[in-house]
């Protein structure tokens, strides 16, 4: 007599994911104290191990009191700006279309140094707009990062 095994779903079994449950759960179990979870994902045909902090603010918290306020004070601030930066990233590109137009119609008419100009300002515009959120976090954690020495 043949003993039937259940792997899970035939998804889990196509994509190898039954093989790797079991040791997942005896390292959440020891990284549970840590406040770590490991998840696996299946991407593209195959894994990807997705590590996530489980109780953050708990955490935040426990640094203290003051700590705990100013970085949420600190997430606040960065989230009202974000739709004002979404806005300015939305208007780059229709601005940084018709400066690149004008830029060829220049160049179209022996304009040559004017419209290299525009269309260099142009693009270097619009790359540092979409960059804005990046240097928005730089800030921040420049920020961040001398208030801990002061």
């Amino acid at each position: 007599m043949t003993k039937v095994k259940t792997v899970g779903s035939l998804k889990d079994f196509m994509t190898g994911q039954h093989r790797f449950h079991a040791e997942i759960k005896k390292a959440n179990r020891k990284l549970k104290t840590h406040g770590i979870k490991i998840a696996l994902t299946g991407i593209a045909g195959g894994l990807a191990f997705n590590l996530t902090h489980v109780g953050a603010s708990n955490l935040a918290y426990a640094a203290g009191p003051a700590e705990y306020v100013k970085s949420k004070a600190k997430e606040q601030i960065v989230d009202a700006f974000m739709p004002l930066v979404d806005l300015v990233q939305a208007l780059a590109y229709p601005i940084a279309a018709v400066m690149l137009s004008g830029g060829a119609l220049l160049f179209m008419i022996n304009q040559k140094d004017k419209a290299i100009s525009l269309i260099q300002n142009a693009s270097i515009g619009y790359i540092l707009v979409q960059l804005m959120p990046l240097f928005l976090k730089i800030l921040v954690g420049l920020g961040t990062s001398v208030g801990i020495i002061f």
